[in-house]
């Protein structure tokens, strides 16, 4: 007693075979192989997602060149961020640190 289901697919696979095993290829290729198409999609995404890292890292590098130049040609700038960020004085000054 065969039910009515497998005696349907027994029919699509008489009729059908060659389109049956095609599609089950399509879709091992698609979506099962190391080299499928879905894998494919997300290293794209992924390299997308690098180069804009990598833009952003190159545009940062070029600012803080601009700065480095800036800090080794102004002794001025020098002595501001030096009193500024890292508490420096000169010897004969009284420094008043504000607590924010």
């Amino acid at each position: 007693m065969e039910s009515p289901f497998l005696d349907k697919l027994a029919d699509l696979w008489r009729r059908h075979r060659y389109l049956v095993v095609l599609v089950l290829f399509l879709v091992i290729i698609i979506v099962a192989s190391d080299n499928s198409y879905v894998k494919q999609i997300a290293l794209k995404r992924e390299i997308r997602d690098l180069q804009h890292q990598i833009d952003e890292v190159r545009r940062e590098k070029e600012q803080n060149e601009a700065i480095l130049e800036e800090l080794s040609n102004d002794s001025v700038i020098i002595e501001r961020l030096a009193r500024e960020k890292f508490g420096m004085h000169r010897a004969d000054e009284d420094v008043f640190i504000e607590k924010r």
